[in-house]
């Protein structure tokens, strides 16, 4: 499926561990590939499929794409009835996940208020101890004490308005996302299926008439950055991993096994082509500069390790065994490699 072609090193932008898979962008960027122009229409079904790769929509447009194929013009005006029909069935669900969307970019931009408030407030302390140790005119330095404290008084104020509102913020979006209706079927943080949304996919894979490839991944050192950075930006990283899975595994079945496992499936395929893909998705995550929002620091280095492994009527619980056992030699040692065969 054409989500996305690798980036070089050279143009690739650098991503934000706190911003992560951009859909937006990536709809642009795919509706220029497929040279459809890019006005609301087009965007609201190649937008709908990408971030539900999963639904009817999603894997109509994979099948349509599949091999490199463009969608054209005649595509998409007949995948618009599939966009009404996912609308009218998650027209409740929609409009609740719209208000979280803005309830969390709200309490997002009150956090960041409230870091730059300490920022500022420790500046202004700075300040205030150069003017007590300052040297001269004994009025015009207790002239400026006094105007610093008056400063410092006025942002206390505001910090505790916006702290309060900062915390009732926090409340609100807790009580939602603990009322909020899930889908087994998809996982709630990546976007892909879950195992539960597998389970036909997998019960189906033995009577493949040309056999699939299986890949199982993950992140070498996902632990490491959540024990440094905390368990959102580890999350975040996993995002920009499945965008990174997305764009280079295109046409595959991705489905989040569990925490930092990944299983990819390609029916149909030999073994080759999968591991190349993974290959690409190696490099490319390689080559990402994942930074911290707000402060810019970059987190380092993050790569993956894979196993591949293919047949042909064979249970996916015997493929799966073996492609992690590969994953095992892949991963050894500092990892970032892409195994296939032992």
């Amino acid at each position: 499926m054409m989500w996305g072609e690798a980036q070089s090193g050279a143009d690739r932008a650098d991503v934000e561990a706190e911003q992560g898979w951009d859909a937006e962008q990536e709809t642009a960027l795919f509706l220029d590939r497929h040279r459809l122009d890019q006005g609301s229409d087009n965007r609201a079904v190649v937008l709908y499929a990408i971030r539900h790769p999963d639904s009817a929509l999603g894997r109509e447009v994979a099948r349509r794409t599949d091999g490199g194929v463009r969608l054209t013009t005649e595509d998409v005006a007949a995948l618009r009835p599939l966009l009404r029909a996912h609308e009218e069935a998650g027209r409740g669900h929609g409009a609740w996940q719209r208000d979280l969307g803005v309830q969390a970019e709200r309490l997002e931009s009150l956090t960041s208020d409230a870091r730059q408030i300490t920022s500022d407030f420790t500046s202004d302390m700075a300040a205030l101890s150069r003017a007590q140790r300052g040297e001269g005119d004994a009025n015009g330095t207790t002239k400026d004490v006094a105007a610093l404290l008056e400063q410092l008084i006025a942002r206390i104020a505001r910090t505790e308005r916006d702290l309060a509102e900062l915390s009732g913020s926090i409340a609100t979006l807790r009580d939602r996302i603990e009322t909020a209706p899930r889908d087994p079927d998809v996982d709630p943080l990546t976007g892909v299926m879950s195992q539960t949304g597998a389970r036909r996919l997998i019960a189906e894979l033995p009577d493949q008439p040309h056999g699939y490839a299986l890949a199982t991944c993950g992140l070498d050192d996902l632990d490491v950055i959540e024990a440094r950075y905390g368990r959102s930006v580890a999350d975040n990283v996993l995002r920009t991993f499945v965008a990174t899975l997305r764009q280079s595994c295109q046409g595959v079945d991705i489905i989040r096994w569990e925490d930092n496992l990944f299983v990819l499936l390609l029916r149909g395929r030999p073994l080759a082509q999968l591991a190349l893909m993974m290959e690409e998705a190696r490099a490319a995550m390689l080559a990402r500069t994942l930074r911290l929002r707000g402060s810019g620091e970059p987190i380092g280095v993050v790569t993956l390790s894979a196993g591949v492994a293919a047949g042909m009527g064979v249970p996916m619980q015997d493929m799966f065994d073996r492609a992690e056992a590969f994953r095992a030699i892949a991963g050894a040692g500092q990892g970032n490699r892409v195994v296939s065969r032992a």
